[in-house]
């Protein structure tokens, strides 16, 4: 490990790999806080189809009870593809905002040319599909504002049936 701790190894070896990566870290500890990395192939499939992004948090399921957020895209056949992975320091607005802007790097360094010049919805998603996550939902309008925002069906159905019983 050439004298480099573990996320140091970590990095070193995603780098040298190709993985895009971006983190943060507190400024009173210089610990690291935040974490998101694509895979390369993964930044070649959004460059290709940078029309759906699909996100979903998984919450206290590592040991250090970080959320987890995955960015996914999908292909017109309908195939779902990892966009991006998130390791997060809590679940507050403005962690989300950080995320979302480094994941808009992937985007904006992937706007697709229309063929006339110009670039397909300024190198945004078009669509934007979450849950009901009270963190993230208002940032999306802020960092992606040419993106329209859906929900999950699934927990819109949810929480109808949870209301009727």
């Amino acid at each position: 490990m050439q004298g480099r701790n573990t996320i140091e190894e970590v990095l070193c070896l995603s780098a040298q790999q190709g993985y895009t990566i971006f983190y943060r870290n507190r400024e009173e500890s210089n610990v690291l806080s935040d974490i998101i990395v694509a895979h390369p192939t993964s930044i070649a499939m959004i460059r290709t189809w940078p029309y759906v992004l699909i996100m979903d948090t998984t919450y206290k399921t590592n040991k250090y009870n970080m959320p987890l957020l995955e960015a996914v895209g999908m292909t017109p056949t309908g195939k779902n593809f990892t966009v991006a992975t998130a390791f997060m320091c809590n679940e507050q607005a403005t962690t989300y905002r950080w995320v979302l802007q480094q994941i808009k790097h992937l985007y904006i360094s992937s706007a697709t040319s229309t063929g006339n010049g110009s670039i397909l919805n300024d190198g945004e998603p078009i669509v934007i599909i979450t849950d009901r996550e009270n963190g993230l939902m208002p940032v999306i309008d802020d960092v992606f504002r040419n993106s329209y925002h859906m929900l999950y069906r699934r927990h819109i159905d949810q929480n109808v049936l949870a209301k009727l019983t």
